[in-house]
């Protein structure tokens, strides 16, 4: 059990999905954590409230924008007087073919999947280099190592997530801050279901068959990932046992994917 007592966490995008799982880990583990989502994450931190965590709060914050970030930055170390972990976990999915993606929709995913990465690692950055000590960890994408037809966006978007994940880790390790970056595969969401339940509907299938068959042709460990694994190797990395580990992108796929 990685131990978080009095440790302070930023995690965006934490009303729903793989930002909740996330935070509700932190917690469970000791963690103090600023829910921060474009929309309000108040359930969220009502629930770390019910797990022992009353010092636990949301915030509104929109990553695209880095007057917007640094704010949140700002004023989680004026509340709390520092910041241990800064989890950028934000992100927006786009698909369609590259030939037919619109600006507008290019512009989005590498504002807020890119800039607010950009953003969040910069603004937290500037505070643990103070302190000589934190963690950085980053949401990317099985995706951001290996393309695949009409999610090249959204790849493209991931795989400067992990880049950028590398530099900073190199940048920040004279300060005893750690950098890494989480790929996920196809984790069970409520934005998974709603894809997988619409490409059920075209196919004539249920969403109970079309689930099955993705797990028998594509995921060995045979279950889909969930929040809670993703707020496990968040609560790895954020530990001192994960003291070595910078500027790494660790697969969380169940051997849908395997690459370094």
């Amino acid at each position: 059990m990685y131990n978080l007592d009095n440790k302070i966490a930023i995690v965006t995008g934490a009303s729903r999905g793989l930002g909740e799982g996330i935070a509700l880990e932190l917690a469970r583990r000791g963690a103090t954590v600023v829910c921060a989502d474009v929309n309000s994450a108040d359930e969220t931190a009502a629930t770390l409230h019910s797990l022992g965590s009353p010092k636990s709060e949301s915030a509104q914050v929109d990553v695209s924008n880095a007057a917007s970030v640094d704010s949140l930055v700002s004023a989680t170390v004026e509340t709390h007087g520092r910041l241990d972990i800064m989890v950028n976990n934000a992100g927006i999915y786009t698909y369609g073919e590259i030939a037919e993606v619109s600006d507008e929709d290019f512009r989005r995913t590498m504002d807020v999947n890119v800039g607010g990465v950009f953003h969040g690692a910069r603004a937290a950055a500037r505070v643990m280099k103070q302190q000589k000590s934190g963690r950085i960890i980053n949401t990317a994408s099985q995706l951001g190592k290996l393309a695949r037809p009409n999610e090249g966006v959204y790849s493209a978007s991931k795989a400067a997530v992990i880049l950028l994940t590398q530099a900073l880790g190199l940048e920040l390790a004279p300060y005893n801050i750690t950098v890494n970056a989480i790929c996920p595969g196809c984790m069970y969401t409520e934005m998974m279901e709603k894809s997988f339940s619409e490409m059920a509907e075209s196919e004539g299938i249920t969403l109970e068959e079309k689930l099955q068959d993705y797990l028998d042709a594509s995921i060995p460990s045979g279950r889909f990932g969930t929040a809670e694994d993703m707020g496990r190797m968040v609560a790895w990395l954020a530990s001192d046992e994960a003291s070595f580990t910078t500027g790494s992108a660790l697969n969380l796929t169940g051997g849908e994917q395997v690459f370094f």
